[in-house]
């Protein structure tokens, strides 16, 4: 089995396997922007996703870097506009799903709500015979669809969930093989978790929210 040093060193080649696919906001310091590094904090890390491999871990570049380094997909042009940092953490187990988390965090809380509608047609587009799922209240907007998985076939699964915390965008995708379990509960705890650590950062708060470790 490959150690775990030995996978972080694959990052790129992690993050090419990208699937083709929280509390509230409300307090948050939507004036100030996020850095490279306050970016990367609101991704969830080995403490966030106790008992699950990471596969990639949290990494945020420069939106130019991210995507030479496979951390942002832009499916349209439109989709990419007016980011200032992305980033993303993967996450995977035996016999569980394959949860990738990316943000896109833009100069305020403004330009962020209006590239929501842009990045949420490119990105549900990429979820086939998709149905809505409720996730409950989650940032200060939020959708999320779910359907096949990207090979197609019925027995497998994809759930995308996109959400908005101030200045930042967050996708959560899970891809589930057949066999594997993947509720829409546990695809909502893993989306609140992020989206609570994007409050947390733009509160000043240093991220510490993480889903159950049971």
């Amino acid at each position: 089995m490959l150690g775990l040093s030995h996978r972080r060193h694959r990052i790129v080649a992690a993050f090419a396997l990208l699937p083709l696919l929280a509390a509230c906001g409300a307090g948050t310091d939507e004036g100030t922007p996020l850095d490279a590094r306050k970016t990367r904090d609101v991704l969830p890390d080995e403490k966030a996703v106790p008992g699950w491999d990471i596969a990639a871990e949290p990494t945020a570049e420069s939106l130019k870097r991210a995507r030479s380094q496979g951390l942002v997909r832009c499916y349209t042009r439109a989709s990419c506009e007016d980011v200032r940092f992305a980033g993303a953490s993967v996450f995977q187990g035996t016999h569980k799903p394959r949860f990738t988390f990316m943000i896109m965090t833009y100069e305020d809380a403004d330009t962020a709500e209006s590239a929501y509608g842009r990045v949420w047609k490119a990105w549900k587009a990429r979820v086939p015979k998709s149905r809505v799922v409720n996730v409950g209240d989650i940032g200060d907007q939020h959708d999320a669809v779910a359907g096949p998985g990207s090979s197609f076939d019925e027995r497998t699964k994809s759930t995308l969930v996109q959400v908005r915390v101030g200045s930042a965008l967050m996708l959560t995708t899970g891809e589930s093989a057949a066999g594997v379990d993947m509720s829409d509960d546990l695809v909502t705890e893993f989306a609140s978790t992020f989206a609570e650590r994007a409050r947390q950062v733009q509160d000043g708060e240093v991220a510490s929210a993480a889903v159950d470790a049971g």
